[in-house]
């Protein structure tokens, strides 16, 4: 067994991705409620945080974990001879990290300009592991799913306010993009800490 592929290692990165899927909807909930359901900014006070404050951990601290558990995944996630699956998930990592940094760094939630990276990387990623032993069938719909999730996201903010405030669209952009995908998230970790104990090919 690699030093990098032990059960300690994918329970550690399991744990972190399902802890930052649930921070992801934890805090959706959270900043839509401080920011309102359409474009308008209400800017209503939660639990002491302003709709700024809210929306920085939303788009930092989930994508940060969810990234750090992929990283510790990578062995399985990427085999050596699989190069669909290796660029989606360098793309996914783009699409987790860079906007996570930048939220953190102007310390409020930005625009979901790379939510079409992670979502064509995690589409490459599920397609590229069809014939990896140690992503499981389960896992792999999971990451599509995240990723028609994500890709839904952003088709719907491309569209006119005028359209998509009347019906609550700020909150439905975020049903996509963060309570669908954290949700997403959640199953996936479990899906690996699930596929430990599957069989000793799944292993390693």
């Amino acid at each position: 067994m690699s030093p990098d592929n032990t059960p300690a290692r994918r329970g550690w990165a399991s744990a972190l991705i399902v802890v930052g899927g649930l921070l992801s909807v934890a805090l959706w909930v959270v900043f839509t409620t401080a920011h309102g359901p359409t474009s308008v900014n209400e800017d209503r006070a939660v639990l002491g945080g302003s709709m700024v404050f809210w929306g920085m951990l939303l788009g930092g601290i989930p994508n940060l974990l969810i990234a750090t558990g992929l990283v510790l995944l990578a062995s399985r996630l990427v085999p050596a001879p699989g190069r669909l699956a290796r660029v989606g998930y360098v793309l996914l990592l783009i699409g987790l990290i860079i906007p996570a940094l930048i939220d953190l760094s102007i310390q409020a939630l930005g625009a979901p300009f790379l939510l079409p990276v992670a979502a064509i990387g995690l589409a490459m990623l599920a397609v590229g592991t069809r014939r990896n032993p140690r992503v499981s069938r389960p896992s792999r719909f999971l990451l599509l799913m995240i990723g028609v999730l994500l890709a839904s996201a952003f088709a719907w903010a491309l569209l006119p306010g005028s359209f998509t405030d009347p019906i609550g669209g700020y909150r439905i952009y975020g049903v996509f993009a963060h309570f669908g995908a954290g949700i997403g998230w959640v199953l996936f970790g479990f899906s690996v800490l699930r596929a430990r104990s599957r069989s000793a090919a799944w292993l390693g």
